[in-house]
């Protein structure tokens, strides 16, 4: 069984500071990824998904539940990064399949 423990989890503020201001930044349709390198042995996921960007919270909610699942599946593959996902302006407007295609892009780009 896969799970999201805390220690696979951005929690501080210096935390997503750090990843921000040494980032590399992916984007996809709806999702924008940044990622840097980490001193862990396992990689680690923060989410910032912006009221702007989807103003319902069941929305908000929802895309959150799917990146932590998708994180989740692919973890033990990823090497020892931090990545923060943010939604973009134009998620509202993409179907359910397209955003989870997007991290399914996500992690196949940081596997590679």
């Amino acid at each position: 069984m896969n799970r999201f423990p805390r220690s696979a989890r951005l929690l501080t503020p210096a935390s997503f500071k750090s990843v921000f201001a040494d980032g590399r930044r992916f984007s996809f349709p709806g999702v924008t990824a940044v990622v840097r390198n980490n001193a862990e042995t396992h990689p680690r996921l923060g989410l910032a998904i912006a009221k702007k960007s989807l103003k319902r919270a069941v929305d908000r909610n929802q895309v959150k539940r799917w990146a932590r699942d998708s994180f989740r599946l692919h973890a033990s593959g990823l090497t020892a990064v931090d990545v923060v996902v943010l939604a973009r302006a134009d998620v509202g407007k993409l179907p359910p399949e397209r955003i989870r295609e997007s991290f399914e892009q996500l992690w196949s780009r940081l596997k590679a």
